[in-house]
């Protein structure tokens, strides 16, 4: 913990009001990131407010962490400096809204779900389902670059997002891109901020292309007794004229972890978990080729869960890590980015590296080319430590192979043994990465250390 002179302190909470202002332990323990504890909190409430706090510690030397929800503190490298946590959650509303037009513009502290609720009532939505749903922020979901299944049909939140504004390190307001779909103004600088994890600007608001919310939905469930099959599906699927909003391969590990809910799939199967929308004609246009399609593959079992049904085991599916937690004192989740056509390759290196570690391992495979391994110790110690470190450095390594590759979460001790963003920090575009970091943060006040090369 840094220690921010008490004349900074008082400004700060002169800035934000002595209610939006912490120093005390129990107020700070939600801002706590790898074990390194802030000074003070500070809870802006608005645009113009969090500016003032980026200059006031620029001014001061102070280093800041951003901070919206709190679901993805754990990703990146420890700060190398922490003084003050800037805690986003009051800017949440929405600034624009058009359902006729398909635009939205809200702030970056709204959490995910709070608006998915809102956009439920004009029949729209954001496909923004992933892990930590209901807790996560725009602004954190944005910085922390996450995206969930239904990439698959819709693209990453990037491919959506039409612009930002965000404050920079130097405590300038600024924005990027616009807030309606055929926007031609300006660079697209806000595409550089997602996933820097805040080391470059503070989000404020994030303008979307908004989407209709599709009029019914199906889950089908089908189980392989290998992964073969399951591939094998995959492939028909990416060859078909079916449109899946998503696609998932669960290992019969990440099945276990889902609880009695999942017996649909038989013991020690592979499952291939396919998510249809739009219209009743189109779903059913899904089940009749999905079943075609599953016993070309040789399926050994084929479920399907209409919406009423789906939720409870949707839910638990997207939320994996977080059931990870239950299952293993030091659970370890490594994200694979490849072709989709490497997922089956990957996959068996990584059971093949978990298995010569001794470690039980769960695998997800998402249709369009990620793979997330997740390791289970199931104690803590020295020893254990060690095969988690070499486990985890080895798929790293294998996962750079085929495209690329970062541990997501781990325990905070891993960290001191294993860099997690791994080969992307000895990058040939790392000079790049600083040159911008010398642009929007010079004096490295943001997040300083969390990123890719210490930025």
């Amino acid at each position: 913990m840094s220690t921010p002179g008490t004349a900074a302190l008082t400004r700060l909470a002169d800035l934000v009001g002595a209610e939006h202002f912490w120093t005390d332990p129990t107020g700070l323990s939600r801002y706590v990131v790898d074990g390194r504890w802030p000074r003070a909190a500070v809870q802006p409430g608005s645009a113009e407010e969090v500016a003032e706090v980026v200059r006031l510690a620029r001014a001061e030397k102070l280093a800041l962490v951003p901070v919206g929800g709190g679901t993805r503190l754990g990703l990146g490298m420890p700060p190398s400096r922490y003084d003050v946590a800037v805690d986003c959650s009051r800017l949440n509303r929405i600034i624009a809204y058009d359902p006729g037009d398909l635009t939205l513009g809200v702030e970056a502290g709204m959490r995910v779900a709070a608006l998915d609720a809102v956009l439920a009532r004009h029949g729209q939505m954001l496909p923004l389902e992933m892990p930590f749903f209901d807790a996560m922020t725009i602004g954190g979901m944005l910085a922390s670059g996450s995206s969930g299944p239904q990439r698959q049909l819709y693209g990453a939140p990037r491919d959506f997002l039409l612009g930002a504004e965000f404050v920079t390190g130097e405590g300038r307001r600024a924005k990027s891109g616009g807030r309606v779909v055929k926007n031609v103004t300006g660079y697209d600088f806000h595409r550089l901020l997602i996933g820097s994890l805040g080391t470059l600007a503070i989000f404020t608001v994030a303008n979307f292309r908004t989407f209709p919310r599709p009029p019914a939905q199906a889950l089908f469930v089908i189980s392989f007794a290998e992964l073969g099959g399951a591939l094998a599906l995959r492939r028909a699927l990416a060859q078909s004229p079916l449109t899946p909003t998503a696609i998932e391969l669960a290992s019969p590990a990440l099945v276990r972890l889902l609880g009695p809910d999942a017996a649909l799939v038989p013991p020690g199967h592979w499952s291939v978990w396919v998510l249809a929308g739009g219209e009743s004609t189109v779903v059913e246009r899904h089940a009749r080729d999905l079943e075609r399609m599953a016993r070309s593959a040789s399926r050994t079992a084929f479920a399907r869960l209409d919406a009423e049904s789906m939720n409870p085991l949707w839910t638990r599916l997207r939320e994996f890590p977080s059931l990870a937690r239950e299952a293993s004192p030091a659970p370890t989740l490594v994200k694979c980015n490849m072709l989709p056509g490497e997922l089956g390759t990957l996959a068996a290196h990584a059971e093949n590296i978990a298995g010569r570690h001794r470690l039980p391992c769960a695998l997800l495979l998402r249709g369009v080319g990620i793979l997330y391994v997740l390791l289970l110790p199931e104690e803590t110690g020295e020893e254990t430590l060690a095969r988690l470190a070499a486990a985890a450095e080895e798929l790293l390594q294998t996962g750079t192979e085929y495209g690329s590759a970062v541990v997501e979460a781990c325990p905070v001790e891993l960290k001191r043994m294993v860099h997690v963003w791994g080969s992307a920090a000895r990058r040939n575009d790392l000079e790049l990465m600083r040159r911008l970091k010398q642009v929007f943060d010079p004096d490295h006040v943001l997040s300083p250390g969390r990123h890719i090369g210490g930025l």
